[in-house]
């Protein structure tokens, strides 16, 4: 805010008509600058405004204005220049008169608001929260002293209109207008567009304006970024007063909007990563309201998302060799470097993605190593079931699979940290591929890896993926993953530190003599360490001695032996 000039007036009118005979050729802004040095702490006094007549009709001739608004306009420009919201008290304080003499003013505001010469905005914060702003179109027009041209709202097709009603929910989600004018400028996009499907649909199903606006909001996600599932905090933005936001937004979630009575919108679960509810259009509704737009199919990718404060830290035990490239990558995954090594790998030319593979045997610590990282860079980390994935979306692989990446991209974008996508026991998608692929599974398969190939030349984020296997893997993964770690069954001395780990009451002779007896991962160590947990809650601790671990641990050995016969892998956690 400018501060107020201690002058007298009459010495201000004599400077001021000085600088007036000696201006040159007028334009809009020496016109704007006039009015401001002449009107500032005038009071509108009518003396003090009579000189400005000349340049409150060049912006009154050129702008469609009257002569008030020209004025309005000017003080807008001036007070709104430092990215500030123009309030009515700004406005008098800038002129030296009560606030109630701008509200008499409000008719010429409230149609400059209309004709988009302004908006108005409101603010989360401030004693004062309702304002206004002059919009960028608007001051482009300004300096090229040209007649400002409002956009023409008549969309040039579906997508277009789209392409509309996203800049129009952006400047609400920018807080750059408020609700009441977001639905006042919907209503006119819709009135402009009455010609085309999309709307004529909308109007035969009788809505409120609240209503048409959610729907079209859906509908827009769904059509230009393919999102089907919104979650409803991607709607409360839309709605600047809380008592608004509440009536439509709640009764969303209790079923009662009448958007789920007519089975116009639909619950559609919940995104874990964001733990908010989810709607999207029905069938129905997509049917009615978009059809012609290319859509996605429904995709409901078997993903679950693991939250960093929730993993528990766990030592781990590994070779030398191991140990020092998990913590090479803990290092390089930090919060701290992540970024910054993908900024220099950008300016290289460099794909920024970092790609890992961790294969071994079972239980060795592939998928506890993955969340003791995600522990240690507090990432959190999006979990993918290849092998669900391939049994429950046969015939629609190519699609599908895509979503888990679209999703992964999803979910970067509403973290703070850049998550980590697990591909855990992917041994499904790392095989080779069949060359002369015949069968329909087997060409399944094949599109699955072409996918999943190209989706890691082009990665942004952190994948790591997870593999039994050791000799069959597809040589273009292998290219493909930047890290890989082999993961070896523990020697003896490992074992004895897991066991020490996991059953501190045990000697150290004890456990160097299990460690020593059986040639067991730290996944089967787990197994045994477990069922001893369980037997001292059900019968005390005294229940546990050297035989009953022996006879755990023998109990193993025994599916250890058989695995190959009856084909069983353990899934038990990794350590």
């Amino acid at each position: 805010m400018r501060k107020p000039k201690n002058f007298r007036r009459n010495d201000a009118k004599e400077k001021e008509t000085i600088t007036i005979n000696h201006i040159g050729e007028i334009n809009m802004l020496s016109a704007i600058e006039m009015i401001l040095n002449i009107s500032e702490n005038s009071s509108l006094d009518a003396a003090l405004m009579k000189p400005l007549e000349p340049f409150f009709k060049y912006i009154s001739d050129l702008q469609g204005l009257t002569n008030i608004q020209a004025l309005l306009l000017a003080l807008m420009v001036e007070e709104s220049s430092d990215g500030n919201v123009v309030t009515c008290s700004r406005l008098a304080r800038f002129l030296d008169c009560t606030n109630v003499r701008i509200m008499q003013f409000q008719e010429d505001i409230d149609d400059m608001v209309k004709r988009r010469f302004l908006r108005r905005t409101k603010r989360r914060y401030g004693p004062e929260s309702m304002g206004y702003v002059v919009p960028e179109d608007v001051i482009t027009a300004i300096k090229g002293d040209t007649r400002f041209v409002p956009k023409s709202l008549a969309a040039k097709n579906g997508i277009h209109f789209f392409q509309l009603f996203f800049d129009l929910t952006h400047q609400r989600k920018e807080e750059e207008i408020d609700t009441e004018l977001l639905i006042e400028e919907f209503v006119q996009l819709l009135e402009a567009n009455a010609s085309l499907r999309f709307v004529k649909r909308l109007e035969k199903l009788n809505l409120s304006d609240n209503s048409k606006l959610i729907v079209t909001h859906l509908a827009r996600h769904l059509v230009l970024s393919q999102h089907e599932q919104i979650p409803i905090e991607s709607m409360e933005y839309l709605f600047d007063d809380r008592h608004m936001a509440y009536n439509e937004l709640h009764s969303l979630e209790e079923g009662r909007h009448v958007l789920i009575k007519k089975g116009i919108v639909e619950y559609a679960g919940k995104q874990e990563f964001l733990d908010k509810a989810t709607y999207k259009l029905s069938d129905k509704a997509k049917e009615n309201l978009l059809k012609g737009f290319s859509l996605p199919k429904h995709m409901d990718a078997p993903v679950m998302v693991v939250k960093a404060d929730g993993i528990v830290k766990k030592k781990l035990f590994f070779n030398d060799m191991v140990g020092r490239q998990i913590h090479d990558l803990s290092e390089m995954l930090s919060v701290e470097r992540f970024a910054a090594i993908q900024a220099r790998l950008k300016e290289r030319g460099r794909r920024t993605g970092f790609a890992c593979l961790f294969y071994g045997a079972p239980g060795t610590g592939k998928t506890e190593s993955v969340l003791q990282i995600a522990h240690a860079t507090r990432r959190d980390i999006m979990q993918v079931d290849m092998s669900e994935i391939k049994s429950k979306w046969g015939g629609e692989s190519e699609q599908n699979i895509k979503a888990v990446f679209d999703n992964y991209r999803a979910l970067c974008k509403v973290c703070d940290k850049t998550p980590i996508l697990l591909f855990n026991e992917a041994d499904a998608i790392l095989g080779k591929r069949m060359g002369q692929a015949m069968r329909a599974v087997d060409k399944m398969n094949n599109a699955i890896q072409n996918i999943v190939l190209q989706e890691m030349e082009t990665l942004d984020g952190i994948m790591i993926a997870t593999t039994n296997l050791e000799q069959s893997l597809d040589g273009a993964f292998e290219r493909r993953f930047l890290y890989k770690v082999r993961f070896e069954r523990p020697d003896v001395e490992q074992r004895r530190k897991i066991w020490l780990s996991m059953m501190p009451s045990l000697t150290d002779d004890f456990a160097f003599q299990l460690a020593t007896d059986y040639d067991f991962s730290g996944g089967q160590i787990e197994n045994i360490v477990r069922k001893c947990d369980v037997e001292s809650i059900l019968y005390g601790d005294s229940a546990i001695d050297a035989d009953k671990i022996h006879r755990f641990c023998q109990e193993e050995t025994i599916l250890q032996n058989n695995t190959a016969r009856i084909g069983f892998f353990s899934s038990a956690p990794s350590t």
